[in-house]
């Protein structure tokens, strides 16, 4: 009961888990839907499934069963990529299953594993990852970070100035991604600096793997003297390729290809390119 009462408190609008039921009027009371009922038995389903029952629902299983053959990835994003859409929980509890491209293509060649708190036990046994508008990174962070990087881990930053999508959540919501990326610390000790671009409204085509990638508002990377790390620039600055101590580090100064949830037909190959600029010149892999 005590999991229970954990996790509905994290839906708004369930008041099963309240101390005083009664303190509520009976009018109010009676407002509780069968749709809260639904999104509440979604939650419980995650959590079930994250306890090992991969018998749950094959959406679900989809989302959280790890492919043992395959390189682990971590994906640190504050996009909604792993639960695209502003009603996931409630679509979930509907059957809809409908997923971002992005977690499509990358669970073709990877194990998935989402990240909420870079440490160095999150970061273990990760052979890449991807950092895609990443909310702010404490201290420890920051450090627990480098000093992966340092020793042969493996990142692909999407790191956007300005985000063009519509979100429904307002300002300040967590449920909002990051408008504007703050990482001047970490990615001064990479050896660039992000600066807005010339033309704030610049919608134009990037070519990214043998295909344009479009960008829109994208920022530009500027170097800047780091120990033990240099960078490449190339596309008008949007992308920089940088070696950082034995590791290797990828960064577009745009997330316009991951704000698409529905994707492009080149999106999924430029997605594939970026990783492969990554891991190919990377130096030893992380464990």
């Amino acid at each position: 009961m005590r999991v229970l009462c954990l996790i509905c408190r994290s839906v708004p609008g369930l008041s099963l888990c309240r101390r005083d039921p009664w303190s509520r009027s009976r009018a109010m009371r009676r407002t509780s839907t069968a749709g809260n009922m639904r999104i509440l038995l979604a939650v419980l389903a995650l959590a079930i499934a994250g306890c090992g029952d991969s018998t749950v629902s094959p959406a679900i299983d989809k989302m959280v069963a790890p492919t043992a053959d395959k390189p682990r990835l971590g994906l640190f994003t504050s996009l909604p990529i792993l639960w695209a859409g502003n009603d996931a929980l409630e679509a979930l509890a509907k059957g809809e299953t409908s997923t971002h491209w992005a977690q499509d293509a990358l669970r073709k060649n990877y194990q998935l594993q989402l990240i909420d708190l870079l440490e160095v036990a999150s970061l273990a046994g990760l052979d890449t990852l991807v950092l895609a508008q990443p909310r702010a990174l404490s201290p420890a962070e920051n450090v627990a970070l480098d000093n992966w990087v340092r020793g042969g881990g493996q990142v692909l930053l999407f790191a956007d100035p300005k985000l063009v999508g519509d979100y429904d959540f307002p300002l300040g919501d967590p449920r909002r991604p990051l408008d504007t990326v703050l990482l001047s610390p970490i990615l001064a000790r990479w050896g660039v600096e992000l600066l807005q671009g010339g033309d704030a409204l610049a919608v134009r085509a990037v070519p990214i793997g043998g295909s344009d990638m479009v960008v829109a508002a994208a920022g530009q990377f500027r170097p800047v003297p780091a120990e033990g790390a240099d960078c490449d620039l190339s596309h008008d600055a949007v992308l920089a390729r940088c070696t950082v101590g034995n590791g290797r580090v990828t960064m577009l100064a745009d997330a316009t290809l991951l704000e698409d949830p529905v994707g492009g037909e080149g999106s999924p190959a430029a997605l594939a390119a970026l990783l492969g600029m990554t891991r190919d010149a990377g130096g030893n892999q992380a464990r």
